[in-house]
């Protein structure tokens, strides 16, 4: 996985990849609900994962970085096309020595 410069060492060990229709949902007196389709909302891409070793507080503060720059990047999933993404989640999951840190992530497809 990569995003902008970043290519992850380690595949994540869980990813998720959400996509929702956006439906109008009204009730029409007499006849009952009516549904409305109005387009697809962008993707979701969720997942958990760890760095090891010693350069694994490295490689997270590499990865916060590019978190804080607030702007979208391409993204490229294993097995997917690449997409263009705003990293809008990160979240440190570690514990004990440093030695391995676990996070997690979000980012959001920019549409359009």
């Amino acid at each position: 996985m990569r995003y902008k410069n970043f290519t992850f060492p380690h595949e994540p060990e869980k990813l998720e990849i959400g996509l929702r229709s956006r439906l109008g949902v009204g009730h029409c007196p007499g006849y009952g609900p009516v549904i409305q389709e109005l387009g697809v909302q962008q993707r979701v891409i969720t997942g958990e994962g760890a760095f090891f070793g010693e350069k694994a507080g490295e490689q997270y503060r590499r990865l916060e970085a590019l978190f804080f720059q607030q702007t979208p990047g391409t993204l490229i999933l294993p097995g997917h096309s690449a997409i263009t993404a705003h990293f809008s989640r990160l979240g440190w999951l570690g514990q004990g020595d440093g030695q391995v840190i676990r996070y997690s992530f979000e980012f959001l497809e920019r549409l359009g």
